[in-house]
């Protein structure tokens, strides 16, 4: 059993929207498709694009489901037929097909987590990687809007995870997109995790500013406490060869704590640690009474479950 875990880019939309890499799928399929522009159900507004979303996936009999949407998005799928397209229409679904750990579709033991940029070409990569994961079963596929929500009955399901601040540019926006992966993890580990299940991250996929992002989420879960083995893989796209095992560190679940106390809800703390092993990691001096979270501690503070001082949690 394994929780894997998939950054989304758009080479699915992409490689879709000009019928490229259909190889292995029949004209007749591959000219749907690019009659059908599944990439365009969504919309091009954010908000509007993750609304449609909740309400096209929710549960049946959900206050929050949309039977309109819901009914517009089966026919659709029923129309250009996810389950017949080769694994190779996008970086995601290609490495995971590669991975010799894993299996298409996804078996009904694990959980697929498809992490998504807050952009439309990037949740329509997401949701129709998902629905391919999962053989065309929108019944097995759910929207997350919120990464720090609480995860539940996601056994045997392909979970896409809207995660704000992702496609940033900035160190504040990724500093909210490390916050809710972090939550996201935790989540993840606490709430639908077994113990001692693997986590399986896929890294092909998604802005490449994010990998090292990316990374340090896998190296906070491979730390925590009981945890299973936690992996993180990449292909590499000019050979035939299976995806690329990365290196992944493993922290002290108690230093980290350590040296992440003291930090305010602003992220800054004004006094300095009695150790500075994550120092220029996971947070930096300001001056000489002041040390301030980057992203990576933003995300290590929510993923190992450390509250903020003052908020009493």
């Amino acid at each position: 059993m394994t929780i894997h875990l998939i950054s989304v880019g758009i080479s699915l939309v992409d490689n879709l929207r000009g019928g490229q890499r259909l190889r292995g799928a029949d004209g007749a399929l591959a000219m749907t498709i690019v009659r059908e522009k599944p990439w365009e159900i969504l919309g091009t507004e954010p908000a509007f694009v993750s609304n449609w979303l909740t309400g096209a996936l929710a549960a049946e009999g959900s206050s929050e489901r949309d039977p309109d949407r819901a009914r517009l998005l089966a026919e659709k799928t029923d129309r250009i037929q996810p389950h017949r397209w080769p694994a190779r229409v996008s970086a995601e679904l290609d490495t995971f097909d590669r991975d010799p750990t894993a299996k298409l579709p996804l078996s009904q033991d694990d959980v697929a987590v498809l992490v998504s940029s807050d952009t439309a070409p990037g949740l329509a990569a997401g949701l129709w990687n998902a629905v391919v994961l999962v053989d065309g079963d929108l019944g097995r596929v759910r929207y997350l809007s919120d990464p720090a929500a609480p995860i539940d009955a996601a056994r045997g399901q392909a979970l896409l995870v809207r995660v704000p601040g992702l496609d940033a540019g900035d160190q504040r926006g990724f500093c909210d997109a490390m916050r809710g992966l972090g939550s996201l993890g935790h989540s993840l580990r606490y709430g639908v995790a077994h113990p001692d299940e693997a986590f399986r991250c896929y890294l092909s996929g998604g802005f490449k500013a994010a990998i090292p992002y990316l990374i340090g989420l896998a190296e906070g879960l491979r730390s925590l406490a009981d945890t299973g083995p936690v992996d993180a893989i990449v292909l590499h796209e000019l050979t035939e060869s299976g995806p690329i095992k990365l290196p992944l560190r493993r922290m002290a679940p108690g230093l980290v704590k350590q040296e992440l106390a003291g930090f305010g809800a602003d992220g800054v703390r004004r006094q300095a640690a009695k150790n500075s092993f994550l120092e220029g990691y996971a947070y930096e001096q300001q001056d000489d009474s002041t040390w301030r979270l980057t992203a990576f501690g933003e995300g290590l503070r929510a993923l190992f479950g450390h509250s903020p001082e003052g908020t009493g949690g």
